[in-house]
């Protein structure tokens, strides 16, 4: 087979002088491949291999985001004619030819970090210089290439320091440092510390070697201050080019750095006379841990020490998470105004390209790769939620060894495919406990070895003899089964085992990723071979740690906070060349979470967009995401340990929420249903009969708040519901004198056997939910975690009402869809489902959706739980939004015994995840 990676960089540099800015047509494709053809013969198969790879390469876009900022001056556009951006320059080659971006995405970056280093200030303006500023990316979206942009181009313009951390462990670490020594620096930093004589060239460096910054940590070495002192250097002397620091987010690691500044490098008036610029990659991390050398305070003051010996400093936060208590851990509104990291100047979202695959791609409302979703139901018996780290493991579940097989032959399928030098790999996180994680990889090298030697001895029989084997019988069903994509390529078994399978599974390997392993992921040493390898790990492959090519992931972890779990979702990333080949097996009430947090997410994009058009600042933003209802969740695991009881402050201006956890007690689940039976008897008796009957909803108008306020008052909330907090939801809906009427919804399905509402002569068709149950917790589950359907909200508003809302809804939408799906977007945007916020307009009343659940054949019941007559009730709740006026707010108790047990298991595998590994 010919060398299909050479060819195809030569058809991209054809096609690149073709369509400048934009997709290459079929047409074009087709002609630059045979142009190449005639110098570098490839079969038609092959050609078609490339063809079809640079379509989807290709067609992809970036837009360049939106920013919330505080009134400034715009300096950098002045300026640049006089600018030599040398390091930039070269960058840009780097993507072009090394990192194969398209032109328009190089395009997009080049406008995004112009904008963010206008926004860090000139460092060359008389005087001192202090910004602060926040960009927030998706996961895995490209972050790292945004701020490496950043780095060059601030390099360019004048910053002489520059100190980018990283999340707390060190493979993240020694992974950015690659990348950095890569696209900005170079040269290896290594060698340079070393003193080697012979400067090792790297990435940007090969593109312009006239100049290189100088590294002062290595992708083997942090920042240790000896090497630095038998340097004898000094930020003083080394003022020509700049200066880079990759440093991890630990205590002792930025006390070092801070003594050796403090000692080596401050003037006579202690201060340093230079320009930083400091990225905090992860800027969530290390501020939500309190244990030991990540005690937030600690990181925080040390960060705030080494800006403060700048005379000019300009922080830059970087996230996915934005419910990080950057906005929330203070406790008052001056004490977030006055934290020097807090983003007071700017913040920035940025835009994934088109080819990203996130969130929304995966768990949205309207996701494209939802059924890349496998359920994991037998893992409990192995490696239970909560387990110990003196666990003995007997055995492996089998959803993993179906996953293993899967792996094994969606490996077959990329060499058939032509991809035979990428890099694949698999994610297998089940446990934080490194022990624990030692016996799954035994028992995982054990399985591959019997798989790779039968296959060896097996395979070149004829399918019949071959599939006596247990090995080859099982991966031949895994690849008949329906379940999976395989049909699809129209390879037939018999071809694949006698013809592929064998080079395909020979060098996958096993490896255990954490920080006592001595194993690493570094891909770089497989580059021309590409690395196969199964990953088996916990923390260190739960923040910031890219997988290349990961195909299959496995997952299953016990925690519910929403930053964790978006940074454990290493599979969120491109999937250039197999799309369709990707899966991820997770539980059931996982995909659930990761579907509410999505949602949560959704909604604060909205809100950022929204902000944007009105002209709000940071601090009104960072208010915004203190009060958004997600951020409970987050202050509680917070403060969990530091209080009785603490007050957060929350609005639920425009706010849409469920009740989708329940209280594991059957008295309680009997109580509700008893008053929800009692509301609707009541709203009869002072409303009327209700619109609609049977099976149709059944919907009332003008109902008493009182009637409301009492019901949810009184309803036996799960704590882990933090926004249906009883008594804080009465007082909010009491102060508010625009929800003295409701619009009131009581669901009914099309479900065979109807059920009576007590006192009343209505009879209402419960909808079927599947339920799990997890310590005193009773959830629905399912790719939604979701009690009802998307846009019930839509009840109560007239028809014309009705479609403004949703247009308006669409037009919010419109510059992301023609992004992302160009000529397609409008048909896009008439067949997307509308979010129930998207209903809750200035000016109509707030509504209560209730809803009567019948768990699933299967599920999950509480003990005395009677199939035949009981019901599971929860209701949904929308508030309109209060444009012109000022919010309201309510005060939640977030840390009350109940959940304190509610969140115990959390705060042990959140707060201590690191300490064991």
């Amino acid at each position: 087979m010919a060398d299909l990676a050479l060819f195809e960089k030569f058809v991209r540099t054809q096609i690149s002088s073709v369509a400048v800015n934009r997709a290459p047509t079929e047409e074009e494709l087709t002609a630059a491949c045979n142009m190449v053809r005639l110098m570098m013969p490839i079969t038609d198969e092959e050609a078609e291999i490339i063809i079809k790879k640079l379509q989807a390469a290709l067609d992809v876009a970036m837009d360049t985001g939106i920013v919330i900022e505080k009134e400034y001056e715009p300096w950098l556009k002045a300026k640049k004619d006089s600018i030599d951006f040398f390091y930039w320059n070269r960058y840009a080659l780097y993507l072009e030819q090394d990192a194969m971006r398209t032109s328009g995405v190089i395009a997009a970056i080049d406008e995004v970090s112009d904008k963010i280093v206008d926004l860090a200030g000139d460092p060359n303006v008389a005087g001192t210089l202090h910004r602060r500023g926040l960009l927030l990316g998706d996961i895995q979206s490209g972050k790292t290439s945004n701020y490496i942009a950043v780095m060059n181009k601030a390099a360019d313009v004048g910053y002489k320091v520059i100190i980018l951390l990283t999340g707390t462990i060190e493979s993240l670490r020694r992974q950015t440092q690659e990348r950095v020594d890569e696209g900005f620096i170079g040269r290896s930093s290594k060698a340079y510390l070393q003193r080697n004589s012979q400067t090792i060239k790297k990435g940007v460096g090969s593109k312009d070697s006239r100049r290189f910054a100088t590294g002062f940590t290595t992708e083997s070495s942090d920042f240790k201050t000896a090497a630095v002192r038998s340097m004898n250097a000094s930020l003083r002397n080394m003022t020509n080019e700049p200066v880079v620091f990759v440093l991890k987010k630990n205590a002792k690691t930025l006390q070092n750095l801070i003594g050796w500044l403090e000692d080596y490098n401050v003037n006579s008036q202690g201060v340093i006379d230079l320009p930083l610029l400091l990225i905090d990659d992860e800027a969530d991390n290390a501020s939500i841990n309190t244990w030991e050398d990540n005690d937030p305070t600690t990181i925080n003051k040390h960060i705030r020490r080494i800006l403060e010996l700048f005379t000019k400093s300009s922080y830059i936060g970087v996230t996915a998470t934005p419910f990080a208590n950057i906005f929330i851990l203070p406790e008052k509104t001056e004490d977030m105004e006055n934290d020097d990291l807090f983003p007071s100047d700017y913040i920035y979202a940025l835009d994934p390209p088109t080819n990203y695959i996130g969130g929304n791609e995966i768990f949205g409302d309207d996701a494209a790769y939802s059924g890349s979703l496998l359920p994991i139901d037998d893992a409990q018996e192995f490696f239970p939620y909560k387990h110990k780290q003196d666990i003995v493991l007997h055995g492996l579940p089998e959803s993993l060894y179906s996953a293993l097989r899967y792996f094994l032959l969606a490996n077959a399928v990329r060499d058939i495919n032509g991809d035979l030098t990428a890099h694949r790999s698999m994610l297998v996180n089940v446990s934080r406990f490194t022990k624990v994680q030692e016996q799954i990889s035994k028992l995982i090298v054990e399985w591959l070895y019997e798989v790779q030697r039968d296959v060896r001895n097996y395979c070149k029989l004829d399918e019949e003899q071959a599939c006596r084997n247990s090995s080859l019988a099982a991966l031949r069903d895994t690849w008949n089964s329906s379940e999976y994509p395989f049909s699809k390529f129209g390879i037939e078994w018999e071809d694949v085992q006698q013809k592929y399978l064998l080079s395909a599974i020979s060098s996958i390997e096993v490896r255990t990723i954490n920080q006592r392993s001595a194993s690493k992921l570094d891909y770089t040493e497989y580059s021309d071979t590409g690395l196969r390898v199964i990953a088996v790990g916990g923390l260190a492959l739960s923040r910031g740690l890219t997988l290349e090519g990961l195909m299959v992931s496995y997952f299953h972890r016990n925690t519910q906070m929403y930053d964790t779990l978006m940074q454990m979702g290493r599979w969120f990333g491109y999937r250039e060349g197999y799309k369709d080949l990707f899966r991820i097996w997770m539980p059931d009430d996982s995909i659930g979470w990761y579907a509410h947090i999505t949602r949560a997410s959704n909604e604060l994009r909205e809100d950022i967009s929204r902000m944007n058009r009105m002209g709000a600042t940071p601090k009104e933003f960072g208010l915004r995401v203190r009060a958004h209802p997600t951020s409970l969740i987050v202050t509680a695991r917070n403060k969990m340990k530091h209080a009785e009881r603490q007050e957060c402050w929350i609005t639920l201006d425009g706010e849409f929420f469920e009740t989708p956890r329940f209280k594991n007690d059957i008295a309680a689940i009997r109580a509700n249903r008893g008053k929800a039976d009692k509301l609707i008897a009541k709203i009869i008796e002072n409303c009327g009969k209700p619109v609609g009957s049977g099976r149709q909803p059944l919907f009332w108008k003008h109902v008493p708040s009182e009637l409301i306020s009492g019901f949810v008052r009184t309803y036996e909330n799960h704590p882990l519901n933090m926004e249906s907090d009883g008594t804080a939801l009465e007082s909010y809906i009491r102060k508010n004198t625009r929800f003295a009427k409701w619009d009131v919804l009581v669901v009914t399905s099309g479900g065979e056997d109807g059920v009576d509402i007590e006192g009343t002569d209505i009879t209402i068709h419960p909808t079927v939910r599947p339920f799990s149950a997890k310590n005193s917790m009773l959830s629905v589950y399912g790719t939604k975690m979701r009690i009802g359907t998307m846009g019930l909200t839509k009840h109560g508003l007239s028809d014309a009402e009705r479609r403004s809302a949703e247009e308006r809804f669409r037009e919010s939408k419109r510059r992301e869809y023609e992004s992302k799906y160009g000529d397609a977007a409008e048909q896009k945007l008439r067949s997307m489902s509308i979010s129930d916020r998207a209903y809750l307009i200035e000016n109509r009343d707030p509504i209560i959706i209730i809803h009567y659940l019948r768990p699933k054949a299967g599920s999950d019941l509480p003990k005395g739980y009677d199939t035949s007559k009981d019901l599971i009730v929860g209701y949904g709740i929308g508030f309109p939004k209060l444009s012109g006026s000022e919010p309201f707010y309510a005060v939640y108790y977030v840390n009350t015994v109940e959940q304190r047990q509610s969140f115990e298991d959390e705060i042990e595998e959140d707060q201590l995840d690191d300490i064991d590994e």
